[in-house]
């Protein structure tokens, strides 16, 4: 099972969302599109790092293996699973900031809070 980003975004009767509608600043400095970052895929969890550092900063997980996630982490069973956005049977985590903004406009559609805490139970895994 392959998911993206967009998959989170998705809904049925509205234009599609690729992940190259998303963009994001790294702490390296480096903007980029989500679809041009480095994937790491680990089944029901993937995770997208800088094409510059490699340094992690976006993950998309089913609401299944987030469930998992919380039930092994203490530190998540702290927290609850305030750590990610819920949305359409996914959670999204990020270090940064990331902007629903389509290629070619230069208003943001959607502005997705950074949620660094939930890399804290990533770590467990």
């Amino acid at each position: 099972m392959s998911l993206r980003l967009a998959d989170a975004f998705s809904e049925p009767d509205a234009e599609p969302v690729g992940d190259a509608d998303f963009l994001v600043t790294c702490t390296c400095g480096l903007t980029q599109r989500v679809d041009t970052m480095i994937l790491d895929e680990l089944g029901q969890l993937t995770l997208y790092e800088c094409s510059r550092c490699e340094k992690t900063l976006v993950a998309i997980l089913t609401d299944e293996a987030a469930a998992q996630l919380w039930l092994s982490s203490s530190a998540m069973a702290r927290r609850g699973d305030a750590s990610g956005h819920r949305r359409n049977g996914y959670v999204v985590g990020s270090r940064v900031d990331v902007a629903l903004r389509r290629p070619g406009t230069e208003e943001d559609a959607l502005l997705i809070y950074s949620t660094a805490d939930l890399f804290d139970a990533l770590r467990n895994i």
